[in-house]
């Protein structure tokens, strides 16, 4: 009961800070110049922006389906796809982009009852995707190094977060061999959380080991992320908004990598 509370406390405090955001946003926002905006909407090009993120999900929950045959779990595609549906729901509806992940995980553990496998499943789908976002980032930075150059904080801010990226995908890469380390901590095993993190870990290895389907998994990445930088860049064209196409090529990577930090930590 106790937990049930703390939960409901916890869904009306990220519903709060929600709309306290989306509050500070419109405030700022000049709303003639947003109606002017949507004078201008071309219909044709938010039809295919909508199309393009539809197929979005329907190619990210081949990946997570593919990763998940990989284990050996036979799982049928149009559950993940229900599934990775309902995720996005919560992913838009939450204050974080990491909420459906962890209802996928939750709904996954449910059907599956191997809760290191339904949660490595995710974490390697979201890796995938975290990686291609990088590579596609720092080609984009560098195309862009001459337009950005009379903006040097938001050069160098984009800089050091692709850094930080990079160093975060080595380090996601070897989770199993940083499991090795974390478990060795003077710190008490409280419920057991070397046993628990142990098998994450190996069960993550298990995964890094079907290399043909990662590099099927990788490549279908590459391929959703840009086909996300399509969408946004779309909806921009769709309001005939001054946004060049290399600046979009930047910017959505790092917005994206930003918001799928927590998952990693």
């Amino acid at each position: 009961m106790k937990r049930s509370r703390q939960q409901k406390l916890l869904l009306v405090a990220r519903t709060l800070v929600s709309v306290g955001l989306l509050v500070y946003l419109l405030l700022q926002v000049n709303i003639s110049q947003l109606l002017a905006a949507g004078q201008h909407l071309s219909l044709v090009l938010l039809v295919l922006a909508f199309v393009l993120q539809l197929a979005g999900v329907f190619m990210s929950s081949w990946k997570w389906w593919l990763l998940l045959r990989a284990s050996g779990e036979r799982v049928p595609y149009r559950w993940m796809l229900q599934t990775y549906f309902i995720g996005q729901f919560f992913s838009n509806f939450l204050p974080t982009m990491i909420g459906g992940d962890a209802v996928r995980v939750y709904r996954l553990n449910q059907r599956i009852k191997q809760p290191a496998v339904a949660l490595a499943s995710v974490f390697v789908e979201r890796l995938t995707g975290f990686l291609a976002l990088t590579v596609i980032a720092a080609i984009a930075l560098v195309t862009s190094i001459g337009a950005l150059e009379h903006t040097p904080a938001l050069l160098w801010g984009a800089t050091w977060c692709i850094v930080i990226a990079s160093t975060g995908v080595l380090v996601a890469l070897s989770a199993p061999l940083v499991v090795r380390w974390v478990v060795q901590l003077p710190v008490p095993n409280v419920r057991d959380w070397r046993g628990k993190l142990q098998l994450l870990a190996q069960t993550l290895g298990e995964y890094y080991r079907y290399r043909q389907t990662l590099a099927i998994v990788v490549a279908m990445s590459f391929v959703y992320q840009l086909s996300w930088i399509g969408v946004n860049y779309t909806v921009i064209r769709a309001l005939a908004l001054a946004v060049p196409l290399h600046f979009t090529a930047l910017m959505v990577p790092i917005s994206d990598m930003i918001g799928l930090v927590p998952i990693f930590l």
